[in-house]
């Protein structure tokens, strides 16, 4: 049985840049899970239980909300540069595109761009992993207060014991000229600031898994990277070389026009085929 492919397929095959194709997937889909679900998070928390239960909201995390609608946009834009840049290094593309001199130094200097671009923007999404861990530790936290001392005790029971939900124990803090409360007392408040914990906590996770993603496409864009400059440096090397080989057959041509004998390595050439 033979497996018939159509004209052009290997050659299309060779041109794909698999392994910028494969980050750019992860950094998309991972920056795009990890914009949406932590926005949503965020939503939940401060407007479903700052300031709809205690009353007051916190100003850098409106501020952070917002920040995430940014980071989107620029990884979806800086991702497609990198992919298109991936194509253009890749197989009989790289050959056709930097072919000269000048366009060689281009692409060695926008390779070394993007590859100190790619160090910065990994080093930012290990910053976020970090901060979406504390995250995710804090409502691994909270969802076992709500667990061990509200889901399972009645609001009798809490009243007896004067039982409060303050947010001081959580670093939380609100201003001095601010209106608001920092406890929760009451058990219809307590049980709906525990469901709203239950609901924002899987997104957290969520967007916690994506960072990761985002992480690791970010390093294969890395390696893509280092590995497309050393391919176009070794271009400008072999250009080096065509052009003394091309020079060199120029002059073998003009000295048998002019008369002149070969090269002694012709000769010995010539002879050995003889």
């Amino acid at each position: 049985m033979c497996l018939c492919f159509p004209a052009g397929f290997f050659e299309c095959i060779g041109r794909t840049p698999f392994g910028s194709l494969l980050a750019f997937i992860m950094v998309i889909v991972g920056a795009a899970v990890f914009c949406g679900t932590l926005y949503r998070a965020l939503q939940l928390v401060i407007e479903g239980i700052l300031i709809q239960l205690f009353e007051f909201t916190v100003g850098w995390l409106e501020i952070v909300q917002i920040m995430f609608i940014i980071i989107g946009a620029v990884m979806g834009l800086f991702t497609i540069l990198l992919l298109v840049f991936g194509f253009l290094a890749t197989g009989a593309t790289r050959q056709n595109v930097y072919s000269g001199a000048k366009c060689i130094m281009g692409g060695r200097i926008s390779a070394g761009f993007f590859i100190i671009i790619s160090y910065l923007l990994s080093i930012a999404w290990l910053a976020i992993v970090c901060v979406t861990l504390i995250a995710v530790l804090m409502y691994l936290g909270v969802d076992a207060i709500c667990e061990r001392e509200i889901y399972s005790r009645t609001a009798q029971e809490l009243q007896d014991e004067n039982y409060c939900f303050e947010l001081q124990r959580f670093g939380i803090y609100r201003g001095d000229n601010q209106e608001g409360t920092d406890q929760l007392c009451e058990h219809t408040k307590l049980r709906a600031m525990c469901n709203r914990v239950k609901e924002a906590g899987p997104l957290f996770c969520v967007a916690y898994g994506s960072a990761i993603v985002v992480l690791l496409g970010m390093i294969i864009f890395l390696i893509c990277l280092a590995a497309n400059y050393t391919r176009i440096k070794i271009s400008k090397e072999l250009t080096q070389y065509r052009d003394a080989v091309e020079m060199e057959e120029l002059d073998v041509h003009s000295n048998y026009d002019s008369g002149k004998s070969p090269p002694p390595y012709l000769i010995d050439n010539h002879s050995s085929v003889g």
